[in-house]
């Protein structure tokens, strides 16, 4: 409590990915598997998971047909809505408070697509 009462700002950095699953680069998660050990039938079971998918958009109209997009081959991006969408985007993303710990700036503290930096009384912009 002793901090509480100090008289002392607090401050925070809040950063929110936006669509951050949607920019996932197949070829720089796929490295980051291999760092984590996951290489021959795993790696390959999941690149082909990744690559060489399509999917188009649907408007649902209560008061005329659907309509649909053309389809569309998924460039990057991580499958969402599926269980391992988040899994990999972790993945992805495991390496940020590493790299930005060999900076002036504090550890950051990272859930999903959030990350929050919460600067020590020693740090300034």
């Amino acid at each position: 409590m002793e901090a509480l009462n100090s008289n002392k700002w607090v401050g925070g950095i809040f950063c929110d990915l936006t669509k951050a699953f949607d920019y996932v680069n197949h070829k720089i998660l796929l490295s980051k598997l291999e760092f984590y050990c996951i290489t021959g039938k795993a790696k390959n079971l999941i690149k082909s998971y990744l690559n060489d998918r399509y999917q188009r958009v649907r408007i649902k109209n209560t008061y005329s047909n659907n309509h649909f997009s053309e389809w569309e081959k998924v460039k990057q991006g991580v499958p969402q809505g599926s269980v391992l969408g988040p899994l990999f985007f972790l993945l992805y993303i495991n390496d940020l408070p590493g790299i930005i710990n060999g900076t002036h700036i504090p550890k950051p503290t990272i859930f999903v697509d959030n990350t929050n930096y919460y600067p020590s009384e020693n740090f300034s912009f």
